[in-house]
C-alpha cells in the first residue's frame, strides 16, 4: 500500500492501545486486506497532510455500510473519518458535504466538514467535528417523533432556500435518487447498497413482494409532485442526538431529492428505529401520525395527489425492508418486517391522514 505523506506503518500504532487487533467485515470490506496498523497509518497521514495534526487515540470504530473512525488528534480537536464503501458516487458525497456546511452556517446541528471527499491510497476519505453530546432518544416517544419532523422539515426548507438562492449549488443533482433504499422509481427493486443481498432472484413464495413492490413505485410515480427538494436520506431516532428536548446531533448524512411528500415518507416509514427503542418500521398509523408532525411543521398540509403518494413512499420503504429481510432468510417464517407488510401493506397504499 501506498501511505499518504508523513505517515509510516508503525509510528501511529499507539493510538490502538485498547483496540480490537483484527478489522471488522464492514472494514475489511471497504478498506481490504489490510492490518490495522495500516489503516491507522493511512488515517494519520491523512489528518496531518489535510488537517495539520497526527492522530492521537482512535475513540471509537464504527459503521455498517462505510467505516467510520472517531480520533482524537494531537491538538485535542475531535474528529471523524470516514472511508466510503466503493463504487463511490462522489458528486453525492460532494453535495452532502455542501449541505452541512450550508446547515452548519444556518445553526443546524449537523457535522461541521474539515477534509475531503478525497482519494487517498485508492480510497475516499472525509473528515467532519465530532458531535458527542446527547444521547439516541426513543423515537415513539411523541415528543421525540415531533421534534423529527420539525428537524428534518427544517433542514429540507434551509436547503430548499440554498438551492432556490443559488442555482448552481448542485444540491439537487448531486443527491440524486439517493440511496438504494430510496430508489423506488424502476420497481420493484434497485441494485443493493450491500453484495450479501441478491434482488435479482425472487425466493420461492416472495411473489407477493414483488407485486407489492411495483404497485407502491407506481403508485408513488403516478402522484408525486414535481417540485423537488432535498433532504437527509435516513432520518431516523438512531440517526440524531437529543438533549434537553432539542436536537444536538445529526448524522449519516446521504441525501435524497425527491417530492417533499416522498422524502417526509421515508423518514415516516422508519422514524423510530433506534438503540433505545428496539427499531422496527412504522405501522401505517405510525407513519401517518409522523406525516401529520411533518404538515404541521412545515405550515401546508399535503394535497390529495401528494397523500397518496407519501403513503405508497413508506409502504415501498417497508417492502424494501421486507425484501432484505426475506434475502437475510432465506427459507424461514416471515420476519417482523415482513409480516408487517404481508398483514398491512395495501393499508399503506390507501393510507389518508
Amino acid at each position: 500500500m501506498d501511505l499518504p505523506t508523513g505517515a509510516t506503518d508503525d509510528e501511529p500504532a499507539r493510538a490502538l492501545t485498547g483496540a480490537p487487533a483484527t478489522l471488522s467485515d464492514t472494514e475489511r470490506a471497504v478498506l481490504g486486506d489490510l492490518s490495522t496498523a495500516q489503516v491507522l497509518s493511512l488515517f494519520d497521514g491523512f489528518t496531518r497532510d489535510h488537517l495539520a495534526r497526527s492522530i492521537d487515540h482512535v475513540t471509537f470504530r464504527a459503521g455498517r455500510i462505510d467505516v467510520v473512525w472517531g480520533v482524537r488528534l494531537t491538538d485535542g480537536r475531535d474528529v471523524v473519518i470516514k472511508a466510503h464503501r466503493r463504487p463511490v458516487d462522489v458528486p453525492a458525497v460532494v453535495a452532502a458535504t455542501r449541505a452541512k456546511d450550508l446547515l452548519v452556517a444556518a445553526g443546524f446541528p449537523c457535522p461541521q466538514p474539515l477534509a475531503g471527499p478525497l482519494e487517498v491510497a485508492g480510497h475516499v476519505l472525509v473528515a467532519e467535528t465530532r458531535l458527542s453530546t446527547g444521547q439516541a432518544p426513543d423515537g415513539r416517544d411523541p415528543v421525540v417523533r415531533r421534534l423529527l419532523a420539525r428537524g428534518l422539515a427544517r433542514h429540507v426548507d434551509l436547503l430548499r432556500q440554498a438551492t432556490s438562492e443559488d442555482p448552481d449549488s448542485a444540491l439537487v443533482e448531486g443527491a440524486g435518487t439517493g440511496p438504494s433504499w430510496c430508489r423506488y422509481q424502476h420497481g420493484p427493486w434497485p441494485v443493493p447498497h450491500d453484495p450479501i443481498v441478491d434482488f435479482t432472484a425472487c425466493p420461492p413464495g416472495c411473489e407477493w413482494l414483488d407485486d407489492f413492490a411495483r404497485r407502491a413505485s407506481e403508485q408513488v410515480l403516478a402522484h408525486r409532485s414535481h417540485d423537488v427538494v432535498v433532504g437527509h436520506a435516513d432520518w431516523y431516532a438512531g440517526n440524531v442526538a437529543v438533549a434537553d428536548g432539542q436536537l444536538v446531533g445529526t448524522f449519516d448524512w446521504e441525501l435524497v431529492a425527491d417530492a417533499e411528500a416522498v422524502v417526509a415518507a421515508f423518514s415516516a416509514a422508519g422514524f423510530a428505529s433506534s438503540s433505545s427503542s428496539g427499531g422496527g418500521l412504522s405501522t401505517p398509523e405510525e407513519t401517518a401520525v409522523f406525516l401529520q408532525d411533518y404538515e404541521q411543521a412545515r405550515g401546508v398540509p399535503f394535497d390529495e395527489a401528494e397523500r397518496r403518494a407519501a403513503g405508497a413512499a413508506a409502504g415501498w420503504i417497508v417492502a424494501f425492508n421486507a425484501r432484505w429481510e426475506t434475502a437475510m432468510r432465506p427459507g424461514l417464517e416471515d420476519g417482523a418486517t415482513t409480516a408487517l407488510l404481508r398483514a398491512r401493506g395495501e393499508d399503506y397504499l390507501s393510507l389518508t391522514w
